[in-house]
Formats: structure tokens, C-alpha cells, sequence
């Protein structure tokens, strides 16, 4: 499968990314869904987001942390 769009060079696992969420595979997988965290397919089965989308998605709510 080919594609213009160049992937970002940080792709993590989704298991990674829910450790990092400190949340589930399976709600790191609706996030995606809903499209509040960007994934990509890499090869057939494979799902990855980008850790800078992860670090993004995990901001404290109201702001900055102090």
C-alpha cells in the first residue's frame, strides 16, 4: 500500500500509548475512532500514534501544569 503522506517518525504502539495515558488498548483505540488522537495503519493490522499526539491528548485540563 502506498501513500504520499509521510508518517511521523515517532509512531508508538497503542499499548505504549495507553500506558502513557494511563488508560486501556481498547480506549486508546475509541480516542481514535472519535478522532481525538490521530492513528495510523502501518501495514495491514498495525495501529500506531504518534507520541507527540499522545503527550498532546494527555495535557491537564485547564491549562498548563504548574
Amino acid at each position: 500500500m502506498e501513500s504520499n503522506e509521510e508518517l511521523p517518525r515517532d509512531l508508538i504502539p497503542l499499548a505504549d500509548a495507553a500506558a502513557r495515558l494511563g488508560v486501556s488498548k481498547d480506549t486508546v483505540r475509541r480516542m481514535i475512532r472519535r478522532g481525538d488522537l490521530p492513528g495510523y495503519r502501518v501495514g495491514l493490522r498495525m495501529i500506531r500514534v504518534s507520541a507527540a499526539d499522545v503527550r498532546r491528548a494527555a495535557r491537564p485540563l485547564g491549562g498548563e501544569a504548574t
